[in-house]
């Protein structure tokens, strides 16, 4: 099975070069590799992108950023994602098996781990949503988990509790400890308010 990944951007910025090019002038070259360390600076700056994941020909992810910044480490190679994130996944039809929304995230490609954070909702095609304040999502083991309160409604239900752990579609879930449940029937128009994380420890 091949995957092939197709980036369409508004910007590209090799940050890296254009320091290189400043610096250069003045300093010696182990002062321009000392301020232009690959630790410090992205290589890459792209903005406003939308990158495409497909398997032999079928769309399986898309992720669309405001900005992605890349650093190509050797060790720990990551991109950070720091304005807006929404990440859409689809089965192998074609259609949308979950949308995940976030306003920052980090991907670290060799160990196949994305880290959302702040504001992070996941909702996927069975209606059930997801909302937390970090989310890890691990691709060898194709699972989700957090240690985060968390917020979980479907159409029969809202859960509130501490850390989560389910599949990746978010088809199945397990709340690790559950601090509130709240039954929703077919003709309530209900309307609560989120428990205060604090007052449940």
């Amino acid at each position: 099975m091949k995957t092939f990944v197709h980036i369409k951007a508004k910007k590209f910025i090799p940050i890296l070069w254009i320091g290189m090019l400043v610096l250069g002038c003045e300093n010696d070259l182990e002062e321009v590799d000392r301020v232009t360390s690959r630790e410090d600076l992205p290589l890459q700056t792209i903005i406003n992108s939308k990158i495409i994941y497909s398997n032999n020909g079928n769309r399986s992810m898309m992720i669309e950023a405001g900005r992605i910044d890349r650093y190509p480490s050797e060790e720990d190679p990551r991109d950070e994602f720091s304005n807006g994130l929404k990440v859409t996944s689809y089965n192998n039809s074609g259609e949308v098996e979950s949308v995940m929304t976030a306003n920052r995230a980090t991907n670290f490609s060799k160990t196949k781990l994305m880290i959302a954070r702040d504001s992070v909702e996941l909702e996927n095609s069975e209606g059930k949503r997801l909302n937390t304040e970090l989310l890890t999502w691990n691709g060898e083991t194709k699972k989700i988990y957090t240690d985060k309160f968390v917020k979980i409604t479907t159409p029969t239900e809202i859960l509130f509790g501490d850390g989560l752990e389910a599949e990746e579609d978010f088809s199945k879930y397990e709340i690790m400890n559950i601090k509130g449940r709240i039954k929703i029937e077919e003709d309530d128009s209900l309307s609560t308010d989120e428990p205060n994380p604090e007052k449940t420890k």
